[in-house]
């Protein structure tokens, strides 16, 4: 049984662990100031004039009108007869609005004040202008010639209309200008057509001329230092950025808006970046450091070319648009707003008295506001501020003198760039919960129990001061006494502690294991029960490794955890080769000690098997031990013969085993292990009168004969082998012969005298690699007589050899030949092997 003091502040405490932070959020910068519906049919280009409160909104080729709103879209006015109202633009001085009239022919310029139409300058028939843009006292319009190409035009101060040469293009390009510098653009697929110029003395000086990264531009701005130009396509996956004197990449790299090609861009006087996609708003300073992404309603997007900044360094207008195809104006009021988030952690403990603290982090987008003060209360009184660091970390440190719940409360107020933010802890402070673990044990001896536990704080937090003891009793369950045990001391380093005693009693006992708690701890205890168990002795046996049989064996044993009274014995018996399921059993006396001495006098040679039995007692649970002595054995005589030294392959080996004299066995076995094969049995059996036990074999390669003898009482086992050799099987033919003929009842094969014979040796087993010789012999004067005798030939992968022989002044003579299998240092699996004879003859 195992009890546990568990305190009520400990419950508190991981009830409060289970949550590892608090977050506090910033509002969403996602919703608008306001938004209001549009009463347009199309939308092309939206300008803002702050100056007059107004906002206006062209509707392109098809429509007659441009619309006014106030600067929460709240329509105001129509400027009527205004035929394609596409691109517009501010005079400097914010006094005039300019439109490109694409169904009229016209550039017109409106009075922001009357909001009515003050002069309008013809671009001709047919020239159809979309964009314009004000920049060097002049107002520069894109349009399209007569050839149904595109063009730069420009009317001046005095309404002169001229129509310089700036560039070649295919369509009419779009313009915008910043700083003196004019840039152009017409799409090429995923390709743009770029070219700027210096305009700031009102005549254009070309800059770069070149084709960038770009596309279907729906945004194009050149920044007020006429520096740099933003390209906005949809064909890219970011808004691209180029320098305006040479339009090359310009750093920081394109702006990310969310792997989706970018339609809109606005350009705030501060260098903040405003550039939609459908993935949403992306909002970037001037550095390209990310500061905000906004998002919209499911199904509600940017509308191409619909962002505007406000002139008052914070308000953002957006046009956007629904999946119904309704327009809405977006007022962003604080787009420019960063997030903030302000997240705590929980501390690692708080006990009375002791100082914790809990950390925490502010992060937002965009620049940190490193150094930046952090109000902090607790319960709603002040405490010192703490900063925030350069990776926007921070700590808040307290003490408090009682246990209780404890609020605190972390604000950060915000600065022009970003929103303020809050956040909330409680912070639990109760003394620290402790546990006492003891590992049970089954059992233990009457002289020794020994438990190793741990005093352990709560969650491993808090140490123990030097000195920090246990309390130790011991209780009988079978008596219900209780025994009080010195104490023990815990290593303050590791927890530990260890308890030591001797019942010197067998039974079922529980230990007590109990600490008071401190200033910082709670009391704990534990419980640990155990059998104290009788003791299991060794028994170790110290026998001769071999004896003689026949004669008087003497060896000792010795038992352990002594002493033993007097009369105890042990059970001794004996197996052998003639006691194998009957062994002899005698008993010998156990000293006080433990000692035991067995005596014996063995009659069988071999393996003898002594186990010596305790059966214990009320102490001591039994015991057993066994020791094997070999008893000496006279010496066999065994041999092994074959009929023959070598056989050819595949024939019939006699194999013979003779056995000398013997006790009571007489049983060979007869095995063959050919060369790199395993050894087989060939026949087991009594021998004969004579000793002798015969087996048959057919080798395929030289073997090793094995007779074995496993022995007797009285004679020992005994092996002897013999080895003999095995010739190769060598298949042989005549190729290239025309016919056969026999001489003398010998069929020989009949060539003609210009082709050479081949001859061809295929050896069993596979022997590819191995050396094939050819001997060539010839009839004359009534015997054969050898002409030659080839070099080795390595036989190829089907163990194969082939040779041709080349017959000088053959005709009408006999000739024979043969193969010859050599065996290598490296195979010695088979003897060398002639072939049989192949005769043949030689014809014109």
């Amino acid at each position: 049984m195992r009890l546990k003091q568990v305190s009520l502040s400990a419950a508190i405490s991981v009830v409060a662990g289970l949550t590892t932070a608090v977050v506090g959020l910033t509002g969403p910068a996602a919703l608008a100031d306001s938004t209001a519906s549009l009463p347009l049919a199309h939308f092309a280009h939206m300008v803002a004039d702050p100056a007059h409160q107004h906002l206006f909104f062209s509707q392109g080729a098809g429509s007659t009108g441009i619309l006014v709103t106030d600067l929460s879209g709240t329509p105001v006015t129509t400027i009527t007869d205004e035929q394609g109202a596409t691109g517009l633009a501010l005079s400097a001085d914010g006094s005039t609005l300019y439109a490109a009239l694409a169904d009229g022919d016209a550039v017109a310029a409106v009075d922001t004040a009357t909001l009515t139409e003050s002069t309008r300058y013809p671009t001709g028939t047919g020239s159809a202008p979309v964009s314009v843009a004000v920049a060097g006292g002049r107002v520069w319009y894109g349009y399209e010639t007569a050839d149904g190409k595109g063009a730069i035009g420009s009317v001046d101060a005095s309404g002169t209309v001229s129509t310089p040469s700036l560039s070649h293009w295919s369509v009419p390009p779009q313009l915008a200008a910043g700083g003196g510098v004019l840039a152009a653009e017409e799409p090429l697929q995923s390709l743009s057509h770029v070219a700027t110029f210096d305009v700031s003395s009102g005549t254009a000086t070309a800059k770069a001329d070149t084709d960038v990264f770009g596309g279907t531009a729906t945004g194009l701005q050149v920044t007020g230092d006429g520096a740099t130009v933003l390209l906005a396509a949809v064909q890219q996956p970011a808004l691209q950025v180029y320098r305006t004197s040479d339009l090359m990449r310009a750093n920081p790299a394109p702006y990310y808006t969310g792997a989706v090609g970018p339609d809109s861009l606005a350009i705030d006087t501060d260098g903040t970046i405003a550039s939609a996609s459908t993935a949403g708003l992306y909002l970037y300073a001037g550095s390209n450091l990310a500061e905000n992404h906004v998002t919209f309603p499911d199904g509600t997007t940017v509308a191409p070319d619909g962002l505007a900044w406000g002139g008052d360094g914070t308000t953002l207008y957006a046009v956007t648009r629904d999946s119904a195809g309704a327009y809405a104006l977006d007022v962003l009021g604080s787009a420019k707003l960063t997030d903030t988030t302000l997240s705590l952690n929980w501390p690692r403990y708080a006990v009375p008295t002791q100082q914790f603290t809990f950390t925490g982090t502010l992060a937002t987008r965009g620049f940190l506001p490193a150094g930046a003060a952090l109000q902090v209360t607790r319960d709603g009184e002040p405490l010192p501020d703490t900063t925030v660091g350069a990776d926007g970390t921070f700590a808040v440190s307290d003490t408090r003198q009682d246990a209780g719940t404890y609020t605190y409360q972390v604000s950060y107020a915000g600065d022009i760039t970003h929103r303020p933010a809050t956040a909330d802890l409680k912070v639990y402070v109760a003394r620290l919960s402790t546990t006492v673990v003891a590992p049970e044990i089954d059992s233990a001896s009457p002289r020794s129990v020994v438990i190793k536990g741990t005093l352990t704080p709560e969650l491993g937090f808090g140490s123990f001061p030097q000195g920090t003891t246990i309390d130790v009793s011991r209780i009988d369950e079978d008596t219900q006494e209780t025994v009080q045990l010195p104490s023990v001391t815990v290593d303050p380093a590791t927890e530990e502690f260890t308890v030591t005693d001797a019942p010197e009693a067998a039974g079922w006992f529980t230990y007590r294991l109990s600490y008071a708690g401190d200033a910082t701890h709670e009391p704990g205890s534990d419980d640990v029960s155990l059998t104290v168990s009788a003791y299991a002795p060794a028994l170790t046996l110290k026998a001769p490794a071999t004896a003689t049989r026949a004669t008087a064996l003497s060896f000792t044993g010795k038992l352990g955890d002594a002493p033993y009274p007097a009369g105890e014995t042990v059970t001794v018996t004996r197996t052998d080769a003639a006691h194998t399921t009957t062994p002899a059993t005698w008993t010998a006396p156990v000293a006080a000690d433990g000692t035991v001495t067995v005596k014996d006098t063995p009659a069988v040679g071999g393996a003898n098997t002594y186990t010596v039995s305790y059966p214990g007692d009320a102490a001591h649970k039994a015991a057993t031990a066994s020791a094997i002595v070999q008893v000496s054995r006279a010496t066999s005589t065994v041999t092994v013969t074959t009929d023959k030294s070598t056989y050819a392959y595949g024939a019939t080996a006699t194999v013979t085993a003779h056995l000398g004299t013997t006790y009571n066995g007489r049983t060979v076995s007869v095995y063959a292990t050919p060369a790199g094969g395993r050894k087989t049995l060939l026949k087991t059996g009594t021998v004969d009168s004579k000793g002798n036990l015969k087996a048959t074999y057919k080798p395929t390669r030289s073997t090793v004969y094995t007779a074995s003898f496993g022995g007797d009482y009285r004679y020992a086992p005994a092996t002897a082998t013999h080895s003999a050799a095995t010739q190769v099987k060598i298949a042989e033919r005549l190729g290239s012969y025309y016919t056969s003929t026999t001489y003398g009842g010998v069929t020989y094969r009949v060539y003609h005298h210009t082709v050479q014979p081949q001859v061809v040796g295929v050896v069993t087993p596979d022997k590819s690699g191995q050396c094939m010789k050819f001997q060539a012999q010839e009839y004359y004067s009534g015997a054969w007589h050898t002409i030659g005798t080839s070099s080795c030939f390595s036989m190829d992968p089907n163990s194969t050899g082939v040779t041709h022989l080349a017959l000088t002044h053959a005709v009408n003579q006999r000739f024979r030949v043969r193969t010859e299998y050599l065996h290598s240092s490296k195979d010695t699996s088979n003897a060398d092997t002639w072939g049989g004879w192949l005769y043949l003859t030689v014809r014109n």
